[in-house]
């Protein structure tokens, strides 16, 4: 009962929190990441954004956006125990997303399937802002917002013209094992099968990195896949112990759903969080690394 009065205060404070968060009160804040709706994609076309199909290759020929590209994560990652970790050789993965179309000097306009998926792009908004691009979107609620607002989608496929996209890495955005054993908050966005123990992508151990919170990446959208606003994400957060004005590093199987948690909690004003892109299929596969049932 105690805990049910506490709660509402809990939140409250949060909120209040949010202050200090938020673009709206600090001027100086820009989230690497914004999130638009079909209009504000629609405008992002217009003015010649790349690009870039989340989803896979099936659903991509089925439909998509007129001159959209199509990104899978595992042609930037590893294999085995570095599957979710990003190839080494940093300056060759600019050099692919350059060749669907990725230029520093355009807007670059990323989608996936929404809610359904995976959080694929996620992982590619977070990849092409933790390279330095200055200008990258993510459509709020993906392909299907799109296709129920009536926009146009075509299954023909044009080759883009490449373009230039050199890296400058924003490492603030990514997080290593080290610095996961360092940090003060380490949130685990799978789900609750998983943080207790499921294993359904072939994690060599289950369970979660010790003294990890526990947070499900979709509880950070509504229904329709909305990334949810401030006040709610603000909720979703003190509901799970969080604390929003401390570093979070985030994680999940591979570092996809995790890069999404990731682009959403900034895109809302969580001032500082990292993706561990190498996630749990690193942590599991070194026994010395800590973990908890």
């Amino acid at each position: 009962m105690l805990l049910r009065l506490l709660a509402p205060l809990t939140v409250a404070a949060f909120t209040m929190m949010s202050s200090s968060l938020v673009g709206a009160a600090d001027n100086s804040y820009r989230a690497p990441v914004k999130i638009v709706d079909v209009r504000g994609a629609a405008a992002l076309l217009s003015r010649g954004a790349a690009v870039i199909d989340a989803r896979d290759a099936a659903a991509f020929a089925q439909g998509h956006l007129p001159g959209a590209q199509l990104y899978a994560w595992q042609a930037y990652t590893g294999d085995g125990a570095a599957r979710g970790a990003l190839k080494p050789d940093i300056a060759a993965i600019a050099q692919g997303l350059a060749a669907l179309g990725i230029d520093a000097g355009r807007p670059a306009l990323i989608y996936g399937l929404g809610a359904p998926g995976f959080g694929d792009e996620g992982h590619a908004a977070w990849l092409l802002a933790l390279l330095g691009h200055p200008d990258v979107a993510l459509l709020d609620g993906g392909f299907m917002a799109w296709r129920a607002a009536g926009r146009p989608v075509v299954t023909a496929w044009t080759k883009p013209r490449p373009g230039s996209f050199p890296s400058r890495m924003r490492a603030e955005l990514r997080a290593t094992a080290d610095d996961v054993a360092r940090a003060r908050q380490v949130v685990d966005v799978r789900s609750q099968q998983e943080f207790l123990g499921a294993t359904p992508y072939g994690e060599l151990r289950g369970g979660h990195i010790a003294n990890a919170r526990h947070l499900d990446w979709r509880r950070l959208l509504d229904d329709s896949g909305r990334i949810l606003p401030t006040a709610r994400v603000l909720r979703s957060l003190a509901d799970a112990g969080i604390d929003p004005n401390v570093e979070i590093v985030t994680y999940c199987s591979c570092g996809v759903r995790s890069a999404f948690a990731t682009v959403a909690l900034l895109a809302r004003g969580v001032p500082r969080v990292r993706n561990y892109d190498a996630s749990l299929a690193e942590w599991a596969a070194d026994p010395a690394r800590p973990m908890a049932r």
